[in-house]
């Protein structure tokens, strides 16, 4: 098996998008702050803006949120891949850890507005509207 290069291990969002990942993940009630931490947030937004199809590069200041260690191995990394390859990049991308970082980063910076008007945007309790994004 070959070993994914890797220079960065931390992942970074755009600095005007980092009160939603807060607004998300800070607070204790569930219903209203659907996410414990800003790894779940960065996911679901890059699975958004994949199912888009739109990405976005990060165009200001970067913040890091978190490290890649912080990935799960069984549940989060084969999304990743999956997105990558969903990308229509080469397969050598998933021997890549930073093309693979700036591809999610990309697809995420594109979904985040999208999660939080889903989420907070309308009608109904952010967790309960998560839900129905999930089912729809």
């Amino acid at each position: 098996m070959m070993d994914i290069l890797a220079s960065r291990d931390t992942v970074t969002i755009d600095e005007s998008v980092h009160h939603i990942y807060k607004d998300l993940t800070e607070g204790a009630d569930p219903v209203t702050v659907p996410f414990k931490t800003m790894k779940d947030v960065f996911l679901w937004a890059a699975v958004l803006g994949c199912k888009r199809g739109e990405r976005r590069p990060i165009v200001g200041k970067k913040v890091t949120v978190f490290r890649w260690a912080q990935f799960s191995v069984q549940t989060d990394a084969p999304v990743i891949k999956a997105i990558c390859l969903a990308d229509g990049s080469d397969v050598d991308v998933l021997l890549n850890q930073d093309q693979m970082l700036g591809v999610v980063e990309e697809y995420a910076n594109a979904g985040i507005h999208e999660l939080k008007t889903r989420l907070t945007g309308g009608y109904g309790q952010p967790l309960f509207n998560l839900v129905e994004l999930q089912n729809g």
